[in-house]
């Protein structure tokens, strides 16, 4: 079974056993709707726990899962990684991206080699791709229509037009 990452888990909050996590996921009212399937990585290992509750903060999500009562149960999980099966991603529209299926892409300006995709970094302002160029510096591309012209998943390229200034 293929993983996909979603959120890094911070620390332990309170003492029932809930977690504080850094989410990397744009479909968060899925992926932490209650009964969801996700999974801790843990020592090379997929643990599965299931959403039990979930609140936002402004520093964090925190997720409650069947499986941990106490905070003893969940503090050898702090920096762990969760993770949701890839079976359980939903069709998107056109148009519509999974941040980790652009990572590893390369960016093109015409038939020039700007760099390749490194990481998608959610900003207030839109998503920006983290580019790492091909001489080995690393800009931000705001990943709207107005800079991306296309993106082939065959080819693993996302087309750019650029302004001045954007490189």
């Amino acid at each position: 079974m293929r993983y996909i990452p979603i959120a890094t888990i911070r620390k332990p909050h309170g003492i029932h056993g809930a977690l504080k996590v850094r989410s990397d996921t744009d479909f968060k009212e899925n992926r932490y709707k209650i009964g969801q399937k996700l999974y801790i990585e843990h020592k090379q290992t997929y643990l599965p726990v299931t959403v039990q509750k979930h609140q936002i903060q402004k520093d964090g999500d925190i997720l409650s899962f069947e499986e941990f009562e106490q905070i003893e149960t969940v503090e050898k999980y702090r920096g762990c990684n969760l993770y949701i099966a890839q079976s359980d991603r939903e069709n998107l529209s056109e148009d519509t991206f999974y941040y980790v299926d652009l990572e590893g892409m390369q960016v093109k300006e015409d038939t020039n080699l700007i760099g390749e995709v490194i990481k998608v970094v959610e900003m207030p302002q839109s998503a920006m791709l983290r580019v790492k160029k091909t001489d080995g510096k690393e800009i931000l591309i705001p990943f709207l229509k107005v800079f991306i012209a296309s993106v082939d998943h065959q080819q693993k390229t996302i087309q750019i037009k650029t302004i001045e200034g954007l490189l």
